[in-house]
Protein backbone atom coordinates (compact mmCIF):
# COMPACT_ATOMS: atom_id res chain seq x y z
CA UNK A 1 0.00 0.00 0.00
CA UNK A 2 2.97 2.28 0.53
CA UNK A 3 4.37 2.24 -2.67
CA UNK A 4 0.95 2.80 -4.26
CA UNK A 5 0.32 5.67 -2.04
CA UNK A 6 3.91 7.03 -3.13
CA UNK A 7 3.23 6.24 -6.78
CA UNK A 8 -0.35 6.91 -6.83
CA UNK A 9 -0.26 8.77 -10.26
CA UNK A 10 1.87 5.87 -11.79
CA UNK A 11 -0.23 2.90 -10.50
CA UNK A 12 -4.01 4.81 -12.00
CA UNK A 13 -1.60 5.11 -14.93
CA UNK A 14 -0.79 1.28 -15.16
CA UNK A 15 -4.58 0.29 -13.85
CA UNK A 16 -6.04 2.33 -16.70
CA UNK A 17 -3.58 0.44 -19.48
CA UNK A 18 -4.45 -3.02 -17.87
CA UNK A 19 -7.83 -1.81 -17.91
CA UNK A 20 -7.55 -1.02 -21.60
CA UNK A 21 -5.70 -4.48 -22.52
CA UNK A 22 -8.58 -6.17 -21.26
CA UNK A 23 -10.94 -4.70 -22.76
CA UNK A 24 -8.73 -4.29 -26.16
CA UNK A 25 -8.81 -8.01 -25.86
CA UNK A 26 -12.10 -8.91 -25.48
CA UNK A 27 -13.26 -6.70 -28.33
CA UNK A 28 -10.45 -8.11 -30.53
CA UNK A 29 -11.76 -11.88 -29.41
CA UNK A 30 -15.24 -10.87 -30.39
CA UNK A 31 -13.83 -9.65 -34.04
CA UNK A 32 -11.88 -12.81 -34.80
CA UNK A 33 -15.14 -14.69 -33.65
CA UNK A 34 -17.17 -12.71 -36.54
CA UNK A 35 -14.39 -12.72 -38.98
CA UNK A 36 -14.31 -16.71 -38.38
CA UNK A 37 -18.29 -16.44 -39.34
CA UNK A 38 -17.84 -14.21 -42.10
CA UNK A 39 -15.02 -16.32 -44.07
CA UNK A 40 -17.42 -19.32 -43.46
CA UNK A 41 -20.17 -17.48 -45.47
CA UNK A 42 -18.04 -16.22 -48.27
CA UNK A 43 -16.59 -20.12 -48.52
CA UNK A 44 -20.27 -21.35 -48.61
CA UNK A 45 -21.23 -18.87 -51.35
CA UNK A 46 -17.74 -19.65 -53.52
CA UNK A 47 -18.93 -23.47 -53.03
CA UNK A 48 -22.73 -22.72 -54.50
CA UNK A 49 -21.45 -20.33 -57.14
CA UNK A 50 -18.91 -23.00 -58.05
CA UNK A 51 -21.62 -25.57 -58.16
CA UNK A 52 -23.59 -23.55 -60.25
CA UNK A 53 -21.27 -22.74 -62.79
CA UNK A 54 -21.00 -26.34 -62.92
CA UNK A 55 -24.66 -26.94 -62.88
CA UNK A 56 -26.19 -27.67 -66.51
CA UNK A 57 -27.59 -25.82 -67.80
CA UNK A 58 -25.35 -22.81 -65.62
CA UNK A 59 -26.99 -19.66 -64.95
CA UNK A 60 -25.31 -17.57 -67.60
CA UNK A 61 -26.62 -14.89 -69.31
CA UNK A 62 -27.03 -16.90 -72.52
CA UNK A 63 -28.53 -19.23 -70.58
CA UNK A 64 -30.92 -17.16 -69.17
CA UNK A 65 -32.11 -15.82 -72.04
CA UNK A 66 -32.89 -19.17 -73.53
CA UNK A 67 -35.16 -19.71 -70.29
CA UNK A 68 -36.97 -16.85 -71.06
CA UNK A 69 -37.59 -17.51 -74.73
CA UNK A 70 -38.62 -20.95 -73.51
CA UNK A 71 -41.12 -19.60 -71.36
CA UNK A 72 -42.43 -17.36 -74.02
CA UNK A 73 -42.92 -20.76 -76.33
CA UNK A 74 -44.46 -22.45 -73.42
CA UNK A 75 -47.34 -19.72 -73.11
CA UNK A 76 -47.88 -19.39 -76.63
CA UNK A 77 -48.34 -23.23 -76.79
CA UNK A 78 -50.62 -22.94 -73.52
CA UNK A 79 -52.79 -20.21 -75.46
CA UNK A 80 -52.64 -22.20 -79.02
CA UNK A 81 -54.21 -25.20 -76.77
CA UNK A 82 -56.53 -23.43 -75.17
CA UNK A 83 -57.71 -21.66 -78.72
CA UNK A 84 -58.24 -25.51 -79.68
CA UNK A 85 -60.22 -26.60 -76.42
CA UNK A 86 -62.44 -23.70 -76.59
CA UNK A 87 -63.71 -24.68 -80.23
CA UNK A 88 -66.66 -26.07 -78.06
CA UNK A 89 -67.71 -22.80 -77.02
CA UNK A 90 -69.78 -22.84 -80.86
CA UNK A 91 -71.76 -25.68 -78.95
CA UNK A 92 -74.96 -23.25 -78.37
CA UNK A 93 -77.40 -24.62 -76.22
CA UNK A 94 -81.04 -24.60 -75.11
CA UNK A 95 -82.34 -23.83 -71.90
CA UNK A 96 -86.01 -24.51 -72.70
CA UNK A 97 -86.78 -28.03 -71.21
CA UNK A 98 -89.97 -28.80 -74.25
CA UNK A 99 -87.63 -27.65 -76.95
CA UNK A 100 -84.32 -29.55 -75.72
CA UNK A 101 -87.02 -32.85 -74.96
CA UNK A 102 -88.04 -32.41 -78.47
CA UNK A 103 -84.80 -32.41 -79.65
CA UNK A 104 -83.83 -35.34 -78.03
CA UNK A 105 -86.83 -37.07 -79.86
CA UNK A 106 -86.06 -35.55 -83.13
CA UNK A 107 -82.32 -37.45 -82.44
CA UNK A 108 -83.71 -40.73 -81.59
CA UNK A 109 -86.09 -40.66 -84.45
CA UNK A 110 -83.16 -39.19 -87.41
CA UNK A 111 -80.57 -41.50 -86.33
CA UNK A 112 -82.77 -44.90 -86.50
CA UNK A 113 -84.00 -43.40 -89.77
CA UNK A 114 -80.60 -42.92 -90.82
CA UNK A 115 -78.79 -46.40 -89.91
CA UNK A 116 -81.90 -47.96 -92.03
CA UNK A 117 -81.14 -45.47 -95.30
CA UNK A 118 -76.96 -45.09 -95.65
CA UNK A 119 -75.35 -45.52 -99.07
CA UNK A 120 -71.10 -46.02 -99.02
CA UNK A 121 -68.39 -44.80 -100.47
CA UNK A 122 -69.59 -46.50 -103.90
CA UNK A 123 -72.66 -45.14 -103.42
CA UNK A 124 -74.57 -48.40 -102.86
CA UNK A 125 -77.17 -48.71 -100.14
CA UNK A 126 -76.10 -50.63 -96.78
CA UNK A 127 -77.88 -50.80 -93.30
CA UNK A 128 -76.14 -50.18 -90.19
CA UNK A 129 -77.90 -53.18 -87.72
CA UNK A 130 -79.05 -51.08 -83.94
CA UNK A 131 -81.10 -52.89 -81.17
CA UNK A 132 -85.09 -52.02 -80.98
CA UNK A 133 -86.11 -49.20 -79.65
CA UNK A 134 -82.72 -47.79 -79.59
CA UNK A 135 -82.47 -44.39 -78.17
CA UNK A 136 -78.39 -43.74 -78.78
CA UNK A 137 -77.65 -43.47 -75.20
CA UNK A 138 -81.26 -41.50 -74.14
CA UNK A 139 -83.05 -45.15 -73.11
CA UNK A 140 -84.71 -43.11 -70.42
CA UNK A 141 -86.52 -40.36 -72.85
CA UNK A 142 -87.91 -42.70 -75.42
CA UNK A 143 -91.26 -42.19 -73.87
CA UNK A 144 -91.95 -39.00 -76.18
CA UNK A 145 -93.92 -37.68 -72.11
CA UNK A 146 -91.26 -37.65 -70.37
CA UNK A 147 -89.71 -34.44 -69.29
CA UNK A 148 -86.85 -32.85 -67.28
CA UNK A 149 -87.69 -30.66 -64.47
CA UNK A 150 -83.70 -29.25 -63.81
CA UNK A 151 -82.92 -25.93 -65.27
CA UNK A 152 -79.15 -26.50 -64.41
CA UNK A 153 -79.68 -29.96 -66.63
CA UNK A 154 -81.59 -28.86 -69.69
CA UNK A 155 -78.67 -26.90 -71.52
CA UNK A 156 -75.97 -30.07 -70.39
CA UNK A 157 -78.50 -32.90 -72.01
CA UNK A 158 -78.57 -30.58 -75.28
CA UNK A 159 -74.80 -30.27 -75.28
CA UNK A 160 -74.47 -34.04 -74.71
CA UNK A 161 -76.96 -34.68 -77.69
CA UNK A 162 -75.14 -32.21 -80.26
CA UNK A 163 -71.84 -33.77 -79.22
CA UNK A 164 -73.65 -37.10 -79.65
CA UNK A 165 -74.70 -36.29 -82.89
CA UNK A 166 -71.60 -35.31 -84.10
CA UNK A 167 -69.90 -38.41 -82.91
CA UNK A 168 -72.50 -40.56 -84.59
CA UNK A 169 -71.69 -38.91 -87.51
CA UNK A 170 -68.23 -40.06 -87.73
CA UNK A 171 -69.36 -43.57 -86.66
CA UNK A 172 -72.16 -43.60 -89.87
CA UNK A 173 -69.32 -43.01 -92.07
CA UNK A 174 -66.89 -45.64 -90.92
CA UNK A 175 -69.77 -47.69 -92.04
CA UNK A 176 -69.51 -50.07 -88.97
CA UNK A 177 -71.65 -53.38 -89.08
CA UNK A 178 -73.63 -52.39 -86.29
CA UNK A 179 -73.86 -50.18 -83.33
CA UNK A 180 -74.44 -52.58 -80.29
CA UNK A 181 -74.69 -49.33 -77.69
CA UNK A 182 -74.43 -45.89 -77.10
CA UNK A 183 -73.68 -44.51 -73.62
CA UNK A 184 -73.14 -41.22 -72.42
CA UNK A 185 -71.83 -40.18 -68.93
CA UNK A 186 -75.43 -40.20 -67.05
CA UNK A 187 -75.84 -36.90 -64.79
CA UNK A 188 -79.11 -36.97 -64.11
CA UNK A 189 -78.45 -39.48 -61.38
CA UNK A 190 -75.89 -36.70 -59.54
CA UNK A 191 -78.20 -33.97 -60.04
CA UNK A 192 -80.63 -36.62 -58.16
CA UNK A 193 -78.33 -37.35 -55.36
CA UNK A 194 -78.45 -40.83 -56.43
CA UNK A 195 -75.88 -43.51 -55.34
CA UNK A 196 -77.10 -46.14 -57.58
CA UNK A 197 -75.16 -46.45 -60.98
CA UNK A 198 -77.65 -46.17 -63.40
CA UNK A 199 -75.33 -44.89 -66.27
CA UNK A 200 -71.78 -44.96 -67.59
CA UNK A 201 -69.32 -43.02 -65.71
CA UNK A 202 -65.58 -42.70 -67.24
CA UNK A 203 -63.14 -44.39 -64.67
CA UNK A 204 -61.29 -41.70 -62.80
CA UNK A 205 -57.92 -42.72 -63.53
CA UNK A 206 -58.49 -41.94 -67.15
CA UNK A 207 -60.44 -38.86 -67.04
CA UNK A 208 -59.24 -35.00 -67.95
CA UNK A 209 -61.48 -33.88 -65.73
CA UNK A 210 -60.00 -31.26 -63.44
CA UNK A 211 -62.30 -29.74 -60.64
CA UNK A 212 -62.23 -25.82 -61.36
CA UNK A 213 -59.92 -25.68 -64.70
CA UNK A 214 -61.74 -28.83 -66.80
CA UNK A 215 -64.45 -29.66 -67.43
CA UNK A 216 -65.62 -33.01 -70.01
CA UNK A 217 -68.68 -34.89 -70.94
CA UNK A 218 -67.72 -38.87 -71.77
CA UNK A 219 -69.19 -41.28 -73.75
CA UNK A 220 -68.75 -45.26 -74.87
CA UNK A 221 -69.27 -46.10 -77.92
CA UNK A 222 -69.46 -50.05 -78.80
CA UNK A 223 -69.98 -51.26 -82.35
CA UNK A 224 -69.41 -54.06 -85.03
CA UNK A 225 -67.25 -53.81 -88.28
CA UNK A 226 -63.67 -54.33 -89.77
CA UNK A 227 -60.58 -52.79 -87.98
CA UNK A 228 -60.68 -50.41 -91.43
CA UNK A 229 -64.18 -48.41 -89.57
CA UNK A 230 -62.23 -47.67 -86.40
CA UNK A 231 -59.59 -46.33 -88.36
CA UNK A 232 -61.31 -44.39 -90.38
CA UNK A 233 -63.79 -43.13 -87.08
CA UNK A 234 -60.20 -42.32 -85.53
CA UNK A 235 -58.83 -40.66 -88.49
CA UNK A 236 -62.20 -38.62 -88.46
CA UNK A 237 -61.73 -37.93 -84.64
CA UNK A 238 -58.47 -36.88 -85.46
CA UNK A 239 -58.65 -34.11 -87.35
CA UNK A 240 -60.34 -32.07 -84.07
CA UNK A 241 -63.37 -30.61 -85.23
CA UNK A 242 -64.47 -30.73 -81.69
CA UNK A 243 -62.55 -30.91 -78.60
CA UNK A 244 -63.39 -34.58 -78.69
CA UNK A 245 -60.20 -37.06 -77.45
CA UNK A 246 -59.99 -40.61 -77.07
CA UNK A 247 -58.83 -42.01 -74.14
CA UNK A 248 -59.59 -45.89 -74.57
CA UNK A 249 -60.26 -48.52 -77.31
CA UNK A 250 -61.18 -52.15 -75.85
CA UNK A 251 -61.37 -54.99 -78.92
CA UNK A 252 -63.16 -57.92 -78.84
CA UNK A 253 -62.66 -60.66 -81.02
CA UNK A 254 -64.19 -62.83 -82.53
CA UNK A 255 -62.27 -65.83 -80.98
CA UNK A 256 -63.85 -64.16 -77.70
CA UNK A 257 -60.00 -62.82 -76.80
CA UNK A 258 -60.66 -59.54 -75.33
CA UNK A 259 -57.71 -56.39 -76.21
CA UNK A 260 -57.89 -52.96 -74.59
CA UNK A 261 -55.17 -50.91 -76.33
CA UNK A 262 -53.78 -47.64 -75.97
CA UNK A 263 -53.12 -45.94 -78.84
CA UNK A 264 -50.44 -43.69 -79.80
CA UNK A 265 -51.85 -39.60 -79.55
CA UNK A 266 -53.22 -38.45 -83.01
CA UNK A 267 -52.87 -34.28 -82.56
CA UNK A 268 -50.90 -32.27 -79.69
CA UNK A 269 -54.21 -32.28 -77.63
CA UNK A 270 -54.38 -35.77 -76.94
CA UNK A 271 -50.64 -35.19 -75.82
CA UNK A 272 -51.42 -32.36 -73.09
CA UNK A 273 -53.65 -34.45 -71.73
CA UNK A 274 -51.79 -37.32 -71.35
CA UNK A 275 -54.15 -39.75 -73.27
CA UNK A 276 -51.97 -42.23 -74.27
CA UNK A 277 -48.57 -41.90 -72.24
CA UNK A 278 -46.87 -45.56 -72.35
CA UNK A 279 -46.42 -48.31 -74.83
CA UNK A 280 -49.04 -49.28 -77.81
CA UNK A 281 -50.11 -52.39 -78.60
CA UNK A 282 -48.69 -53.03 -81.70
CA UNK A 283 -51.82 -54.04 -83.30
CA UNK A 284 -53.33 -50.66 -82.98
CA UNK A 285 -51.10 -48.49 -84.09
CA UNK A 286 -51.72 -44.75 -84.89
CA UNK A 287 -54.59 -44.74 -87.40
CA UNK A 288 -53.48 -44.14 -91.10
CA UNK A 289 -55.20 -44.43 -94.28
CA UNK A 290 -52.32 -46.67 -95.70
CA UNK A 291 -52.19 -49.22 -92.97
CA UNK A 292 -53.41 -52.69 -93.30
CA UNK A 293 -56.09 -53.74 -91.48
CA UNK A 294 -55.11 -55.69 -88.53
CA UNK A 295 -58.32 -58.17 -88.06
CA UNK A 296 -58.55 -58.34 -91.77
CA UNK A 297 -61.03 -61.18 -92.33
CA UNK A 298 -63.22 -60.88 -89.28
CA UNK A 299 -65.62 -58.43 -87.80
CA UNK A 300 -64.80 -57.69 -84.24
CA UNK A 301 -66.71 -55.29 -81.52
CA UNK A 302 -64.95 -52.20 -80.72
CA UNK A 303 -65.23 -49.74 -77.37
CA UNK A 304 -64.53 -46.49 -77.68
CA UNK A 305 -64.12 -44.53 -74.83
CA UNK A 306 -64.66 -40.87 -75.57
CA UNK A 307 -64.36 -37.26 -73.93
CA UNK A 308 -65.08 -33.85 -74.81
CA UNK A 309 -63.09 -30.92 -72.73
CA UNK A 310 -63.83 -27.48 -71.89
CA UNK A 311 -61.48 -25.28 -69.91
CA UNK A 312 -62.62 -23.87 -67.20
CA UNK A 313 -59.77 -21.79 -65.83
CA UNK A 314 -59.70 -18.37 -67.01
CA UNK A 315 -57.19 -17.63 -68.85
CA UNK A 316 -54.88 -15.54 -67.57
CA UNK A 317 -54.51 -18.03 -64.45
CA UNK A 318 -53.62 -20.67 -67.16
CA UNK A 319 -50.73 -18.60 -68.65
CA UNK A 320 -49.50 -17.55 -65.06
CA UNK A 321 -48.90 -20.99 -63.91
CA UNK A 322 -46.14 -21.68 -66.75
Amino acid sequence: MGFIKKNLIFTIIMAVCILAFAAGAYFAFAESGKIDQKKQKITSAESQLKSMRSADPAPTPENVEASAENVAELKAGLKKIREDLERGARVTTSTDGIGVMAGIQQFISNYQRKAATLTDKDGEPFEIIVPDDFAFGFEQYLDEATMLDDDELIPVLDKQRQILSYLLNKLYEAEPESIVSVEREFLEQKAEGSSSAKGFAIHPAITAKVPGAINTLAFRLAFTGYTDSLRRLLNDLAKFELPIVVRSIEVDRPSGMSTTAKVPANNDLDAFFGVFDGGSNPELEAPEEAQKPVISENISTFTVVLEFIEIALPAQSAVDKV
